[in-house]
């Protein structure tokens, strides 16, 4: 009775590793579809910031060389607005990039784990049963 108890422990604990294997799996794959997002948005970020140096850059020509007095006041204003946005969305891409490092870091952990997991459960479906010489028991 104590080895069938023992054979159908060693069944469920190989069921769990294998069980916790392919969430570890899938956790791997959502960190590394959150890394993919996270890089698209620190492009996205990147691009913007030029975009909005370039609206810099030509509020400035505009200020310089405007019609009106309200034109070039305008121009500078807006120039002054969209150097400080692309500031802004030159250190949001930094930290997306940053996010999107953690996250590729975070799937290649749950990678490992998952294959940790699973290793253990062929063991344990190699090993058997747990014998008492080999727990201490």
């Amino acid at each position: 009775m104590a080895s069938q108890r023992k054979a159908e422990e060693a069944d469920s604990r190989e069921r769990a590793l294998e069980v916790r294997a392919d969430a570890r799996r899938r956790e791997s794959l959502a960190a590394l579809e959150q890394a993919e997002a996270y890089a698209a948005l620190s492009r996205a970020c990147a691009r913007r910031a030029r975009a909005l140096k370039a609206v810099c850059l030509a509020d400035q020509s505009v200020a310089r060389l405007g019609g009106s007095e309200n034109e070039r006041t305008w121009a500078w204003h807006d120039g002054r607005r969209a150097g400080t946005h692309a500031e802004l969305m030159d250190r949001e891409a930094s930290l997306h990039a940053a996010q999107a490092r953690r996250a590729q870091a975070e799937a290649g952990r749950a990678e490992a784990e998952a294959q940790v997991s699973s290793r253990k459960a062929r063991l344990a479906s190699i090993e058997g049963p747990a014998h008492p010489a080999r727990t201490g028991r």
